[in-house]
């Protein structure tokens, strides 16, 4: 080995040093606080030509729970807990004339697959994401990039997750075997006006719930019309 390779090899050294690691990432972002920012939403169907946008508010409380609260196209709010469980609120207004998301066969995830993978993204849950997913992570803890590639490769599975973000979260892109494209935009991360936000949000929902399903989308038995009731 010549000198010049050698210096070379020893100036690369400190960069190397420098990459980070998923463990370093999961450290990074089991340091996110609680934290309330704009949310928005849109798919992009190439072959349809259409693009389905939601926008509205999040919520996250670390260690507790994640709510959403969308004003556009049709006001709802959505909760997950701690113990994988969803709890769904539409107010009642008259829904808009269109086919839900959950029954297009674009391939790419439903609305409560995405909140259970931001949800695990946030609180740095390694061992939940290499479950299902091979991780690749770029960059360094202002300015980092995390690809998520499935490790289910069968046909029509999603190719692959492109999560981007600094101190907070900044998007996901979802494409899926068809190239459609499902992309989620976190902006304006703020300190919540209270700490205990969604905790008490789904607390004050289960009276009024017209939607509780456990982890797997199946009925929760426990779930009532009493304030007692509360779920990919």
């Amino acid at each position: 080995m010549n000198r010049l390779t050698c210096g070379l090899l020893l100036a690369m050294m400190p960069l190397l040093a420098q990459a980070a690691t998923t463990e370093e990432w999961q450290t990074w972002q089991a340091d996110t606080p609680a934290f309330q920012s704009r949310v928005e939403q849109s798919r992009w169907l190439p072959e349809a030509e259409t693009r389905v946008h939601a926008d509205g508010e999040l919520l996250y409380i670390p260690t507790q729970s994640l709510a959403w609260q969308w004003v556009t196209p049709q006001p709802r709010i959505v909760t997950l807990d701690m113990t994988g469980q969803f709890v769904e609120l539409t107010p009642d207004v008259p829904e808009l004339p269109v086919v839900p998301l959950s029954e297009t066969d674009d391939g790419l995830p439903e609305e409560r697959q995405v909140i259970r993978l931001l949800f695990q993204l946030l609180q740095g849950d390694l061992a939940a994401l290499r479950e299902r997913y091979h991780l690749l992570l770029d960059g360094e803890r202002e300015d980092w990039q995390l690809i998520l590639l499935p490790r289910d490769r069968s046909e029509g599975a999603l190719k692959k997750v492109a999560v981007e973000g600094g101190r907070f979260i900044e998007s996901l892109q979802f494409v899926s075997a068809q190239d459609n494209e499902l992309s989620l935009t976190l902006s304006d991360p703020q300190p919540p006006v209270e700490a205990r936000g969604a905790q008490l949000l789904a607390e004050s929902l289960t009276t009024d719930t017209i939607d509780t399903t456990q982890g797997d989308g199946s009925p929760d038995r426990s779930a009532s019309a009493d304030p007692a009731a509360s779920d990919d």
